[in-house]
């Protein structure tokens, strides 16, 4: 197996092998939060306390038995990062159907229908910001939605239990890139998960990268979405996922000084820098959206310029020097 081949499956496993639930990554528990939340009582005694640990006890209420059982990981909760969400004032029932209420939980409230975004978020001008009609027409568009008829919905990539916006957050973009394609990698680098929603094995996932040069550089540094969603003006982040075959791969689409990366991994940052500082391309920010041949600095090619000419200067001045003063030494002479 060559370097990059090596380093391509590496960085692969690295992200394959995080714990679950371990995303998004929180440094602090949401404390404060939950001290202000109305229902974080009510969730606490009637949900949490089986769904927010993997281990739960249950009481047979005739024979008066106890015993402990083990929670499925996608069906654990954790409250801390819970509390850190933007949705961390709900009541769990908000959302959930109103079977949840008893135990055992009926059959049929675990095939309840799951809301999705518009349901709270559409044609509400107070998020009309956040554009969520055009996210849902792009995600409608993707093929995401066009393949599975619908049944991969926001929240398989989105889940409403941890969702934080990671465009808006301060954290490093580097952060950012490497939280967002565990996203991805959670079904397409999941064999088991990827059964259940397309034929493809990941013998025909993953390879289809390894055409990339310093593939792990690219995926150190470049999200998922960057190649492979339509670039769009409208939102911040694009949903319209497009087919593999239509996924970038022309190296000159990010090695520009158009590049696509400055409308899509960059928008937010590059925006923020040209309001403030008047680059025409985007500037370099926290040193994290650097693109080889794409970034563009007045004050660094003006300074490189003055030093290539003084170069040049100085030598077309050692030039006629020596012209003048050669003739002189052989009259001398």
């Amino acid at each position: 197996m060559d370097l990059n081949k090596f380093s391509f499956y590496f960085l692969f496993s690295v992200l394959l092998i995080s714990p679950a639930g371990a995303f998004p990554l929180q440094e602090k528990p949401g404390e404060e939060k939950k001290q202000l939340s109305l229902y974080a009582a009510d969730n606490e005694k009637n949900c949490l306390i089986c769904h927010g640990k993997l281990v739960y006890t249950i009481t047979d209420t005739v024979s008066g038995v106890t015993m402990k059982r083990m929670m499925s990981e996608q069906n654990v909760i954790n409250p801390e990062i819970f509390y850190k969400s933007v949705h961390w004032s709900f009541n769990c029932l908000d959302c959930h159907a109103e079977g949840f209420k008893s135990f055992p939980h009926p059959l049929e409230a675990r095939f309840e229908s799951g809301w999705n975004c518009l349901d709270c978020h559409g044609n509400d001008p107070n998020y009309a910001q956040y554009k969520f009609e055009e996210i849902d027409a792009e995600y409608r568009r993707s093929i995401h939605y066009t393949a599975t008829e619908g049944l991969f919905t926001c929240w398989d990539c989105h889940d409403a239990h941890y969702y934080n916006p990671l465009a808006r957050q301060d954290s490093s973009s580097r952060d950012q890139i490497f939280k967002l394609n565990e996203m991805c990698l959670r079904c397409h680098g999941n064999p088991d998960i990827m059964g259940m929603i397309s034929d493809k094995g990941l013998d025909k996932v993953l390879p289809k990268h390894e055409w990339l040069p310093n593939v792990e550089r690219h995926l150190q540094a470049v999200r998922c979405l960057d190649c492979h969603t339509r670039m769009t003006d409208s939102v911040l982040v694009a949903q319209e996922i497009v087919p593999a075959d239509s996924a970038v791969k022309n190296c000159t689409d990010c090695h520009n000084k158009n590049s696509i990366l400055m409308g899509t991994l960059y928008k937010y940052a590059s925006k923020e820098n040209r309001d403030e500082k008047g680059f025409v391309n985007g500037v370099i920010f926290n040193n994290d959206s650097y693109v080889i041949g794409a970034n563009h600095s007045k004050f660094i090619t003006l300074t490189g310029k003055i030093i290539i000419g003084m170069t040049l200067a100085f030598a077309l001045m050692h030039i006629i020097f020596r012209m003048i003063i050669r003739p002189i030494k052989r009259y001398n002479e």
